[in-house]
């Protein structure tokens, strides 16, 4: 005799989504060749709710707009600021940010 399972209550919301993988390259360094990683050290960027061991995305083909968190020269060393037209020295803008839990 066959046992026909009848499912009941609610399927699960990742259930549509189980084909679809995601290719982290694509999501995280959609551009490499104008991309690269700036690992946060220190609490120097907790204004811009960046902590240490974040990593920021920075693409360097983007034009950077008012308001927009850009990676810049400051007296020789790498800092990150809002940008608001005046800056010099731009290595290029923040696109994304990683952060690592349990790290």
């Amino acid at each position: 005799m066959k046992r026909f399972v009848r499912p009941s209550g609610f399927g699960s919301p990742a259930e549509s989504y189980a084909e679809n993988d995601i290719d982290w390259n694509t999501v995280v360094l959609p551009k490499p060749n104008a991309m690269f990683v700036f690992p946060i050290t220190g609490s120097k960027f907790e204004e811009y709710s960046i902590i240490s061991k974040d990593l920021a995305i920075v693409d360097r083909s983007l034009v950077p707009g008012k308001g927009d968190l850009v990676v810049l020269v400051l007296d020789g060393d790498f800092g990150i600021k809002k940008y608001t037209g005046a800056e010099r020295e731009i290595v290029g803008v923040v696109s994304r940010l990683v952060r690592l839990f349990n790290n």
